[in-house]
C-alpha cells in the first residue's frame, strides 16, 4: 500500500505522514509544542504574582525536559542547561546573601534579570529551529519583548503559537492607546512582581 496521497487543497502528491504541502504549504496538522506546562499567559502572570515571581523561575524548571526534546542541535542544548544552572546558582546566593547586605539584594536581582533575557532568548531560538525543521515555517521572535517582558512574552509565545506558525497571529499594533496602556501595564507588574519579591526578603 503506497504511503502517499493527494493534497486536499492542490492535488500535490505528499506522504501520508507529511505536516505539510510543499507545493501549496498547507498544513495538516495543528502545530504545538509537546510536553510544554503552564503556558496560558494569564494564569502563569496570576501564579507568578502570588508568588512574588519566584514562578518565572520554577517554570524553566518543570519545563525543562520538554524544552531538551524540542533541541536539534548539540550546542543549543549545552547553553540551555548552563544558563539554567546558572539560574540555580544565582537563586541560591540570592537567598543566602540577601540579609547580609542590600548591595547583595541588587547585584543578584540584575543577575536574575540577565539570565531570564538570556534564557527566554535560547528557549525561543530552540522553538525557532524546532518550527523550522518540523513544519518548515519560520517564526519570528521579537528582541525588544524579550529585553522588556522577558519570561512573559515567552509563554505568550508559547500560548500563540499554532498560530503563529499558521500565519494567523493578530500582532497587536504597539503604537496603538490600547498597546501602550498594554505595555505600561505589563511594565508595572513587572515592576511590582519584583518589588514586593524583594521587600519580602528583606523583611523575612
Amino acid at each position: 500500500m503506497s504511503d502517499d496521497i493527494a493534497c486536499p487543497f492542490c492535488g500535490n502528491i505528499i506522504n501520508k505522514n507529511a505536516f505539510r504541502c510543499e507545493q501549496c504549504g498547507a498544513l495538516f496538522r495543528e502545530p504545538f509544542l509537546p510536553g510544554l506546562k503552564f503556558t496560558e499567559l494569564v494564569p502563569f502572570m496570576a501564579i507568578d504574582l502570588l508568588t512574588l515571581g519566584f514562578f518565572s523561575t520554577i517554570w524553566f524548571f518543570i519545563n525543562g525536559k520538554a524544552v531538551n526534546k524540542l533541541v536539534f542541535g548539540v550546542k543549543d542544548g549545552l547553553k540551555l542547561k548552563w544558563l539554567v544552572a546558572l539560574l540555580a546558582v544565582n537563586g541560591g546566593f540570592y537567598l543566602f546573601y540577601f540579609y547580609q547586605h542590600a548591595a547583595f539584594l541588587i547585584l543578584f536581582t540584575v543577575l536574575q534579570c540577565l539570565i531570564y533575557i538570556a534564557l527566554t532568548y535560547r528557549v525561543l531560538r530552540i522553538i525557532q529551529k524546532y518550527t523550522q525543521n518540523t513544519y518548515e515555517v519560520s517564526v519570528n521572535i521579537n528582541p525588544y519583548y524579550i529585553i522588556l517582558f522577558n519570561v512573559f512574552y515567552l509563554v505568550h509565545f508559547i500560548d500563540t503559537y499554532s498560530k503563529r506558525v499558521q500565519g494567523i497571529h493578530a500582532h497587536f499594533a504597539w503604537k496603538s492607546p490600547q498597546g501602550i496602556i498594554l505595555i505600561i501595564l505589563l511594565l508595572i507588574i513587572i515592576f511590582l512582581i519584583r518589588f514586593y519579591n524583594e521587600m519580602y526578603l528583606l523583611l523575612y
